[in-house]
């Protein structure tokens, strides 16, 4: 009885020790397809280089002719189909990124600047992968012939499927020199969404059933929107016509609802005084038709 005990217990140790090498090797498999690019152009059509393409300029507004301005706080769902061209792909390809791994590579290359959510500290790309929970590891375990311990060393990955939700900052203001409502975005957060984790007994960690969010990193988007110009988004319609994510943000081709607005009581946010989702979602329909309300009130005929 003791024999198929212990033989159960090196079955499983090595079973382990042969599931986290696989990670490792899939990780590294992963890595090095994304890195690799091809020999050929892959079409024999002409296009414009992504990378030549520049930002589009705001309009230009004097501070004496905003004559209306509101703050509001947006949640972009990215599961609801209209917002998989800023989730996809989940995993690293060698032609498209996601939005979260265009920002990384920026925040890597040095052309996108990481903010705590006050902007007034920055983040380096060592935090971000702690907060991804990205770090490379090791492990000490005792060999199979009892001869003494081994170190296994796993390498840290971004899992970016779990980003399945952006924060974003925007201004609303009305311009009487154009007669026209304005938008800017401001700034984005990305939103990590992933199962919590408990310590057990022994000392390993077990997943649970619940689900936490938290914030990665805010990004100024002015200052962004240079990078993100250039990078481009991914299309499942039609190849002729490639976007940017500025392109995506500036076009609003994005399906999204109000979480708050700026003097606010309290800056509460609107789950705090809605009972419900429906509420809730009543609350940021309300919120949205009053800017388009307050757009048509100042229009001069």
């Amino acid at each position: 009885m003791k024999k198929n005990i212990l033989l159960i217990i090196l079955t499983l140790i090595f079973s382990l020790n042969i599931f986290a090498q696989e990670n490792v090797n899939t990780a590294q498999k992963t890595e090095q397809q994304a890195k690799k690019k091809s020999l050929v152009a892959g079409t024999n059509l002409p296009k414009k280089n992504m990378t030549e393409r520049n930002v589009v300029p705001y309009p230009e507004t004097e501070e004496a002719d905003v004559v209306w301005q509101r703050k509001i706080w947006r949640a972009i769902e990215l599961s609801e189909k209209i917002n998989h061209p800023l989730y996809f792909p989940t995993i690293e390809l060698s032609t498209h990124k996601s939005f979260i791994q265009s920002l990384v590579d920026g925040i890597e290359k040095g052309e996108i600047v990481a903010y705590n959510e006050d902007f007034t500290d920055t983040l380096s790309i060592k935090a971000i992968r702690e907060q991804f929970d990205a770090q490379d590891r090791q492990y000490v375990e005792e060999k199979l012939d009892g001869s003494g311990d081994t170190t296994i060393f796993v390498k840290g990955y971004f899992n970016w499927g779990e980003v399945k939700e952006l924060l974003v900052t925007e201004e609303w203001f009305f311009d009487k020199r154009y007669s026209q409502m304005f938008v800017r975005i401001v700034g984005i957060c990305p939103v990590r969404v992933f199962q919590r984790s408990i310590a057990t007994a022994d000392g390993d960690e077990e997943k649970t059933s619940d689900y936490s969010k938290k914030q990665l990193f805010w990004i100024y988007y002015p200052d962004a929107r240079k990078y993100l110009a250039k990078t481009l988004c991914y299309t499942s319609k039609n190849e002729a016509a490639p976007m940017s994510y500025d392109d995506v943000f500036q076009r609003r081709k994005f399906s999204s609802r109000v979480i708050s607005e700026g003097l606010s009581m309290n800056n509460r946010h609107v789950d705090d005084y809605s009972r419900s989702g429906l509420e809730a979602m009543l609350e940021s329909l309300r919120l949205e038709n009053e800017i388009i309300n307050t757009e048509h009130d100042f229009w001069e005929y």
